[in-house]
């Protein structure tokens, strides 16, 4: 009897670079909203806790952070065009939900001094970032919810797993770079939660993580 014969796996579908450009102009866009809203607003809470005392500053994690970016432009490149379509939607209520947030309740994130780091192309980096990005606009973390939103756009990847523990990585770096506190990260990882849900019915009937 003849035996049937394997099915194929499902070639990896090709990057769209339409959706990357969207994604890249669409964090361009936020992020200069980000910083001028920063700059218009007076910090008014800490919210410091005695755990996040605990975690060390680490300068190196400056390479993880910075690698959101590209992280998010890939995921929208090489999700599909209804799970780009979520990622967009989700990404954008996550964005005026945390400008509301960031409005009513501004935060100040105590910063490191980087006076004294050995490592002066990172003694730059920082610098300059700090210059741009105030230590305010804290909670809940962009950061951490539109990772989150990425990996969830790229959840049917055959690499899920790899996909995952880069946005782990990134998401905290926010903490051992001292950009954000511990309540930040839990409220954009609530965020990230509720925006999925939002928008988990648009674009195609098929079942995505939230």
């Amino acid at each position: 009897m003849r035996q049937p014969s394997p099915q194929r796996p499902l070639p990896h579908p090709v990057p769209d670079y339409r959706q990357a450009l969207l994604a890249l102009l669409g964090l361009l866009l936020g992020l200069g909203v980000f910083i001028a809203l920063e700059h218009s607003i007076t910090p008014r809470y800490n919210w410091v806790t005695p755990l996040d005392e605990l975690i060390p500053f680490i300068p190196h994690s400056w390479w993880l952070y910075v690698l959101f970016f590209p992280f998010v432009v890939l995921a929208a490149a090489c999700t599909s065009a209804d799970g780009f379509r979520r990622l967009r939607s989700a990404t954008g209520l996550a964005f005026v939900v945390a400008l509301l947030c960031f409005w009513l309740f501004p935060e100040f994130v105590p910063r490191p001094d980087i006076g004294a780091l050995d490592n002066a192309f990172l003694q730059q980096r920082l610098s300059r970032m700090w210059q741009l990005d105030l230590a305010s606009n804290g909670c809940p973390s962009l950061h951490v919810a539109v990772t989150g939103l990425a990996c969830r756009a790229l959840w049917d990847h055959p690499r899920r797993w790899l996909t995952a523990g880069v946005g782990l990585l990134i998401c905290l770096s926010t903490l051992t770079l001292k950009q954000h506190t511990l309540v930040d990260v839990a409220g954009g990882v609530l965020l990230a939660l509720a925006c999925a849900l939002a928008t988990q019915r648009q674009g195609s009937n098929a079942r995505v993580p939230v």
